[in-house]
């Protein structure tokens, strides 16, 4: 744990997190094969050097089953990008996620969910600027963590998003841009997916897919952009994209609105008609509500979902 939050306190002494608001999970794997949740589970909790000694720790270990063979840790860190030299939030910009075992060996890993670091971003655009902005304050952070851990930086695998490095991310090839598309081609869809299966088997569902354009709405809660509420009024298709630099409050709430649109789906309403209808609903402390007045028409789904992942 407190390798964790060194971390991410060096992370926060760069300026690529903050120091406060981070949600922790504290889990302990059992022989059995289950996970125990701790004390602490889905905690918002500040960066603090004696976050380690405190009740979440005093909690880990009053909890910790004598069948346990592994403890997690896992730090879910909002964090700050640069745009053309703005600051823009994100609630989920690192994952700092540590293991213990019982025998004592233990690793932690780093995961980002931003492309700024990278000289192209998931939708397989060049963006030197960018990346010349944030990929020297992601190599920094680096270069601290592995001091004050006295550790080795060991780059993840490659994967359809990108080339991990010592110092952050290895350039993208030029040629084959289309294969660079990581976002439509794989974030979307899978994201999609996870979504979809939360809800009961059997639920009546418009489409999810169109090539026509569409009629969203914003949905906001406690006043900020948690995603997009849209329909086609040619196609039987409506859906919700949460808006990525949300994080887990963007995809909590896209369940609870496309529950709602199978509602709708289920009494027989079009595809518009449900759009209208769930404007009025109430707002709550999950799904949050429709912003009135915000209604656009994108040209394509495609446009809606880049809007969705845009910081």
């Amino acid at each position: 744990m407190q390798e964790a939050v060194d971390a991410w306190t060096v992370l926060s002494n760069v300026g690529i997190a903050t120091g406060e608001d981070a949600r922790l999970d504290v889990s302990a794997q059992c022989m059995a094969g289950g996970a125990l949740p701790v004390d602490g589970h889905g905690a918002r909790v500040p960066v603090s050097a004696d976050l380690a000694a405190g009740e979440l720790c005093d909690a880990l270990r009053l909890a910790h089953p004598p069948s346990a063979t592994r403890v997690s840790l896992d730090l879910f860190v909002p964090g700050v990008t640069l745009r053309e030299g703005t600051p823009h939030r994100v609630e989920e910009l690192f994952l700092i996620t540590a293991h213990v075992w019982a025998d004592g060996a233990g690793t932690l890993a780093l995961r980002t969910f931003a492309d700024a670091w990278m000289s192209h971003n998931l939708r397989g655009h060049q963006q030197s600027e960018v990346q010349r902005e944030n990929a020297p304050r992601l190599k920094a952070a680096l270069t601290g963590i592995a001091q004050a851990l006295e550790a080795e930086v060991v780059p993840g695998d490659t994967t359809a998003f990108g080339v991990p490095s010592q110092d952050g991310f290895d350039d993208l090839p030029e040629e084959d841009p289309d294969l660079l598309d990581s976002w439509y081609r794989f974030e979307v869809p899978r994201r999609t997916d996870r979504l979809l299966e939360q809800l009961p088997d059997g639920t009546a569902q418009f489409d999810n897919v169109t090539e026509s354009p569409v009629n969203f709405f914003e949905v906001a809660r406690d006043g900020t952009a948690i995603g997009y509420l849209w329909a086609s009024e040619s196609d039987d298709a409506a859906g919700y994209e949460p808006r990525t630099p949300m994080g887990k409050a963007a995809l909590d709430a896209a369940v609870e609105w496309l529950g709602r649109l199978s509602e709708a789906k289920a009494r027989g309403l079009s595809p518009t008609r449900a759009l209208h209808e769930l404007t009025s609903s109430r707002a709550d402390s999950r799904g949050g509500a429709v912003t009135p007045g915000s209604l656009r028409t994108a040209d394509s789904l495609e446009d809606l979902q880049d809007l969705s992942g845009r910081e």
